[in-house]
Order: structure tokens, then sequence, then C-alpha cells
């Protein structure tokens, strides 16, 4: 019996990436070949190869922020890239196609319904991109995060990688912990800028009530770690990317974060406080998404308008190591369990009935 099929399309950040990662490996696991479409340029290009996932490229940006030559060029790259994914999809032949979101599921998506070839949609967010918001019209079947994101749309949660379920609960983390709060600086997998410039300086107000792990991003590694060598003392871990979050997360006390929808869920699967600074959308889509974390007292919430050293060190002076792990046990209370199996369920189920129809 040949083995099932199926193309993931994801690209353009971690928050895209590392879901379909997650669902990518679980099926391979259970004897489907998986094939991959993402750009070139962007995260899915370093970590799709890594999980040994063989990965198709097209030409595609984004037309929000863009400028004027992408504007101008862009259905010339939307036709391309169309048609490389309906070369790929009569070569591969797939029995299913899964969209994760980002631009580069557009023109793949639309291959895939133009060939007959069932595609369905994952929704991270609780606001959903426009791409996915298209294309949920004429999908075949559509999932989501949270609720009320797409319309007929199953509430299946975001996939986290095993490493991380596997994290003891707070109650287990938290016993016989002492010594400096441990704080986890995290801005997405490319760093966020406004991070790496104010944060640093959170030293210098608390001198060794801290202990700081902070990703910066590839760009600003040696920039943010000046500024942690000039404010404080030398025993904060600065990486450009950590590799292995889950043992940054099974460290950490309290998260300082953007709140893109994997690290909401990934925060709230493993039980721990936040301090999250929204990105500035105009859908808000990130204020959106950290709303449930907050009204269950698991998360505060900076607006990054106001976001500065004072406002940090405020909150950061009002917690101890007891009212973390409140706030832990309260972020671990809305955890979306199974989500991979979930999915795995719904794609086995549409390819069960496509094979028996054909």
């Amino acid at each position: 019996m040949h083995s099932k099929k199926i193309i993931i399309i994801a690209g353009g950040s971690g928050g895209h990436v590392f879901p379909g990662i997650t669902i990518a490996n679980y099926l391979i696991k259970h004897g489907w070949e998986v094939n991959w479409i993402g750009t070139k340029n962007k995260i899915e290009s370093e970590v799709v190869p890594k999980n040994n996932i063989k990965i198709h490229f097209i030409q595609i940006n984004g037309l929000r922020n863009t400028n004027l030559k992408n504007l101008i060029y862009s259905p010339i790259y939307i036709l391309k890239s169309y048609l490389k994914v309906k070369k790929i999809i009569n070569n591969y032949f797939p029995n299913i196609i899964l969209g994760m979101g980002g631009y580069v599921s557009g023109p793949g998506c639309l291959a895939a319904w133009s060939s007959k070839i069932p595609f369905i949609l994952h929704e991270q967010n609780k606001i959903p991109g426009i791409t996915n918001r298209i294309l949920s019209k004429i999908s075949t079947k559509n999932m989501q995060a949270f609720s009320g994101a797409l319309k007929n749309a199953e509430v299946v949660g975001n996939p986290i990688r095993e490493n991380i379920i596997q994290i003891k609960p707070p109650i287990n983390r938290f016993k016989n912990r002492s010594g400096p709060l441990r704080i986890l600086i995290i801005g997405g997998s490319q760093g966020a800028s406004i991070f790496n410039s104010i944060l640093p300086k959170i030293p210098l107000f608390l001198k060794s009530k801290v202990i700081i792990w902070h990703q910066t991003g590839k760009k600003e590694l040696e920039k943010t770690q000046k500024k942690y060598q000039k404010y404080g003392l030398h025993q904060h871990i600065i990486d450009d990317f950590i590799e292995n979050i889950a043992s940054a997360y099974e460290w950490a006390d309290l998260v300082i974060s953007r709140s893109g929808a994997l690290t909401v869920s990934e925060i709230s699967s493993v039980g721990l406080g936040s301090i999250l600074i929204p990105y500035p959308h105009k859908d808000q889509q990130q204020l959106l998404n950290a709303q449930d974390l907050k009204k269950n007292g698991a998360a505060k919430i900076i607006d990054q308008s106001k976001f500065n050293i004072e406002n940090v060190v405020k909150i950061l002076n009002s917690l101890d190591r007891y009212k973390l792990f409140i706030m832990a046990k309260k972020a671990f209370s809305l955890r979306v369990k199974d989500s991979t199996k979930k999915i795995f369920k719904i794609i086995n189920n549409i390819t069960e009935k496509q094979i028996l129809n054909n």
C-alpha cells in the first residue's frame, strides 16, 4: 500500500512554520510522506530542511507594507507561483494540502483547489490574516486555534512541539525553586528591536533580584550583549535564537514577549505567567490573542506606546515567585490539549473519504 501524501504550505514567521513542522513530524511518524512549499528568504528555508522534509520554493511577497516595485510585480509573482505549485502537484500528486497561513498559502491553495485536491486551512490567530480569510470561502475544511476566528471552523488549538508538551506542570517546576526570578525575553523568531533597546536596563534597576535569558534575533545579538554588559551583571544569557525553546520555558518563572498566536498557545501549554507587549498590527491580532490570558489573571499587557523600562520594572517589583506560580497555574488552565492529534484526525478522515471516492 502506498503511503499517503501531503503538501504543507507555510512560511514567513515561526508562528506559521513551527505548528506546520509539528504536524509534519506527527504525520511522518504515522507513515505519511510530507513535502513543503515556502519561500527562500524566510525562516522555513532553514527550519524545514533541518527536519528532513523536502521543501519547494516559490517567490512571493506579502502586500502589507510593501514597496511600489513589489506591488507592481505582485500579479506576476502570484501567477508564476500558482503555475509552479500546479507543476509540483502534478509531479507529486498529494492526497491533500494543508495551508498554515501567511501569503505563501495563497497561490498554493488556489492551485490545489483548481487541481481538485482537497485543501484545508489552519488559522493560528484570534483574527484571521487576509490570505486565510479569502481561502476559507473555498477550502474543504477550516480549523482554528481560537473560537470565532473563521466561520464554520473547528476549534483545534495550535499544534505544540512535543518537547514543550512534555514539560512538567507549574506545581512540579516551581516546587523548591529559589534564587533570583528567572525572566525569559523572547521577541519572536526574528527578535524585537524595541525589546533589545529597552529590556537590557532591567538589571540596572533590579540588580540580583532577577536573572535574564534574552532572545535577540540574529541582527542585534552583539549590540544587545554590549548593553547588558554596560548596564548589569554578567550572569545573564543572551542568545540570537533559542534552538531548544522548551528548555527555556522550563527554566523560566516569567516570560516577557510579543503575543503571537503560537507564543500564547505555548505559554498556556507550559503554564507560565507573562508580560505581553502586543505588536501594534492594524487589526490588533496580537492584542486579541493575549486577552484571554489577561482576563484569567495569567498575564499583564503593556501597550507598545506605554512600553518603557519604568512600567516593566514597576510590574516586576510587584511580583514574587509565589505570585508567578499563581499566574502560571492560571495560564495552564487555558491550555488546549491534543491539538496535533485533532488536526491529524481531520487530515486522515478527509484523505480516507477521498481515497474511497476515487
